[in-house]
């Protein structure tokens, strides 16, 4: 038996000599696997991230191996880099919609989470995990938030029309012309009173609009007749055109004038 087969002698100096070599060869080990941890956060903005992204995120924390695992000293202590992706959930955002009656719900964009890379690093002793440090973190992509309108609109009570008036005329156009009644004659009823009180000589001294459905200018009523200052049912024709050019319904147009007080 020669002498370097021979075991050291507890607490010689040989044995201390090797107890000394052991720790710098883990030391050198660590030193390594930190020094990777840079080198693969580089690599988020490149193929690992691109790969990554592509993936489905069905599961929430899908990790896999940044780099080779790092075997340090005599094989029981491992040090190692690993990458995780993350599912960043999306938000909800609801916007009032005065177009839509309260109580209803209509999705107009649709959510989807984001995607998230986060480094640990990941110290292992005989193959269990003793501690787990996290680094860097990148965005892959931002969450998309849900986006639901919310009904706004409140229908206002139908009142009671008055035959030979201006509001029963406006009454039978609206049906005839349109087909509305009911709530849409509700809502326009309702924003005619507002507007005028269905006085086809109501002028606005400030704004200067003019008539039953207030146009402004009043003269742009004369597109249906000469006589716009003073027939209830030019000012009728053109106000009901109008309200379905631009609002579709008469609802629409009462929606919008309960959020900005014109329409």
């Amino acid at each position: 038996m020669t002498y370097k087969n021979l075991p050291p002698a507890p607490g010689g100096r040989r044995e201390r000599r090797l107890q000394a070599r052991a720790r710098l060869r883990i030391y050198r080990q660590v030193g390594s696997s930190l020094a990777v941890v840079a080198i693969a956060a580089t690599s988020f903005s490149t193929a690992g991230a691109a790969d990554i992204a592509h993936r489905s995120l069905s599961q929430r924390d899908n990790t896999v191996e940044a780099v080779a695992p790092v075997i340090a000293g005599d094989g029981s202590v491992e040090v190692k880099t690993v990458t995780s992706q993350l599912a960043i959930a999306n938000g909800t955002v609801e916007q009032p919609d005065t177009s839509a009656r309260v109580g209803t719900r209509r999705v107009v964009q649709t959510g989807a989470p984001g995607v998230e890379l986060v480094s640990y690093i990941v110290t292992t002793i005989n193959g269990v995990e003793v501690g787990r440090t996290p680094g860097l973190s990148v965005v892959v992509s931002a969450p998309t938030d849900e986006i639901v309108a919310v009904g706004a609109l409140r229908i206002p009570p139908a009142t009671n029309v008055q035959r030979g008036s201006n509001q029963a005329l406006g009454q039978q156009m609206a049906a005839d012309l349109f087909g509305w009644t009911g709530d849409q004659w509700s809502c326009l009823d309702t924003l005619w009173q507002h507007e005028s009180g269905w006085s086809q000589t109501s002028g606005n001294q400030t704004s200067g609009a003019y008539g039953i459905p207030q146009a402004l200018p009043g003269n742009k009523m004369a597109v249906y007749g000469a006589d716009w200052q003073t027939n209830p049912a030019t000012q009728i024709t053109w106000g009901l055109h109008y309200i379905q050019d631009r609002y579709a319904t008469p609802c629409g147009a009462w929606g919008h004038f309960t959020s900005h007080n014109w329409y």
